[in-house]
């Protein structure tokens, strides 16, 4: 009886044994090699009119304070003055006061439009991080090969990117074949509502529905995945959603020498550890496995031997993913506080403490299913829990299929040497959600590589990725009258 018992056992991971070898082994088509088209020079002031974009104070506070008028009407006076044939030969439409949307007629009106967009706001600049920046955080100082300061990543590198190629057509007396509509909101850093939100309204009012919609996100990164060794252009092709909930507890306080067994900053304390002490469910997601597949056959043998076989080792896949706050943040939905309000003086008890958490929500976890998972964390009905007006769930996901991704990925090949592009989740909001309802595809990408001092410290975007962004961005309009046909070379690995 034993015996055959262990005859089985052997048999059933002889089969195993075979089953994750066959399927390893069809996993491991070589990716393939393309070569990219050189870089075109750029004009000598397009890295001056960077710097000078990021001098000018565009910064965005909270929706309940005011705007600083008098920086962006200066940065408008900024973008007249530095794209003269922009603002000479398209129409500009302004939308309350500071966002902006100029069409170039394209030669053939039955085609969709692009829509390009950016922002031109910035977050601002934590004070007690001051003295950790390099260089002045608006100083838009030029050293080492790269610009330096607030919005060079985000988002104002895309801008001025855009305008250059923009301006530079339009020196060469181009039309493009398709019209192109470009975008730029004032207000993304808070949401947008009143800059790229009033922008699609527009579109849908006008009945324009955009073939592409292109906006920041993802973009080239050589440092996520090592192994492969090659650069990977990670494409969004949607992103998380955007949830804030302000958590509220009211308990009788009084003075600091007579304290309660509990205060309300105990309870709400208490709250949040248990709220941090699990994640919600791993899901991966339909763009994070074509990721996962496409990138996969690259890998060592033990890695793609794993992602070829995930129906047995999924627990191990998850671990490795879940180490790296980047990777985890693709798998979970995420919830973290990030203000926390309580208390006047050191001896006066307070009786109210609210702090605001905010969740980046995946496609399968809506708004809903992230309060009952608050609720169950935190089991205490003492604790409410009030969701914030802005609060959108994830976007739709287009298509890799689909034409807008198609055009992207094929442009990725022509400005990256040997890369690999790939449909990605984006984990930050962008304006571009605001056009999912009436885009055919909304694509979020820019051709930076892997960006430094995001919402950080030493923001900065070196000059060969400006000039790489910019003649991406060149090759979107010179191509958009094709239908993918840009077909760079194949090449076999030497």
């Amino acid at each position: 009886m034993i015996k055959k018992i262990l005859k089985g056992l052997l048999l059933l991971l002889a089969l195993v044994t075979a089953v994750v070898l066959i399927n390893t082994f069809r996993f491991s088509k070589e990716i393939p090699h393309k070569q990219a088209l050189p870089l075109t020079a750029i004009n000598d002031s397009a890295v001056q009119h960077l710097s000078e974009a990021v001098q000018i104070k565009t910064v965005s506070y909270a929706d309940s304070l005011p705007v600083d008028t008098a920086s962006f009407l200066q940065f408008r006076k900024f973008l007249e003055t530095a794209y003269p044939l922009v603002h000479q030969k398209l129409p500009r439409q302004i939308f309350n006061q500071f966002s902006y949307l100029f069409k170039w007629e394209g030669k053939n009106a039955a085609l969709a439009p692009y829509v390009i967009m950016a922002h031109m706001d910035v977050v601002p600049v934590e004070a007690a991080a001051l003295d950790k920046w390099t260089v002045a955080p608006f100083g838009g100082v030029i050293k080492d090969s790269t610009v330096w300061g607030r919005g060079t990543a985000d988002d104002k590198g895309c801008v001025i990117s855009i305008l250059e190629a923009v301006e530079e057509l339009l020196r060469q007396n181009y039309q493009p074949e398709r019209t192109i509509y470009l975008s730029f909101g004032h207000d993304e850093e808070i949401s947008g509502t009143r800059g790229a939100s009033a922008i699609a309204d527009w579109f849908r009012k006008q009945n324009i529905h955009p073939e592409l919609v292109i906006d920041e996100g993802g973009e080239i990164t050589v440092e996520n995945f090592p192994e492969l060794k090659r650069p990977i252009a990670v494409i969004g092709v949607g992103e998380k959603g955007y949830l804030s909930f302000q958590l509220t507890v009211e308990k009788t306080g009084g003075h600091s020498s007579m304290p309660d067994k509990e205060t309300a900053m105990d309870i709400l304390a208490k709250a949040l550890v248990n709220l941090r002490s699990e994640q919600m469910p791993f899901r991966m997601s339909g763009p994070v496995e074509v990721l996962l597949n496409r990138v996969g056959p690259g890998m060592p043998f033990g890695e793609r031997m794993a992602l070829a076989n995930q129906w047995l080792f999924k627990p191990i896949l998850k671990k490795e993913f879940e180490k790296s706050h980047v990777t985890n943040a693709l798998f979970h939905t995420t919830i973290v506080p990030t203000v926390f309000n309580s208390g006047v003086k050191d001896n006066v008890i307070p009786g109210k403490a609210t702090v605001i958490v905010n969740s980046r929500n995946l496609p399968d976890d809506p708004q809903g299913d992230v309060i009952a998972f608050m609720k169950k964390q935190i089991h205490d009905d003492r604790v409410q829990i009030i969701p914030e007006k802005v609060n959108k769930d994830a976007s739709k996901i287009s298509s890799i299929d689909g034409a807008a991704f198609k055009k992207i990925e094929d442009i990725c090949y022509q400005v990256m040497p040997d890369v690999v592009p790939v449909p990605y989740l984006l984990m930050g909001g962008t304006d571009s959600r605001h056009f999912d309802d009436i885009a055919k595809g909304v694509i979020r990408f820019a051709a930076s590589i892997d960006a430094k001092g995001y919402h950080g410290i030493d923001e900065r975007l070196p000059i060969n990725d400006f000039k790489r962004m910019i003649f991406f961005y060149s090759l979107l309009i010179k191509e958009s009258g094709t239908e993918n046909n840009a077909k760079p070379i194949e090449v076999k690995k030497s």
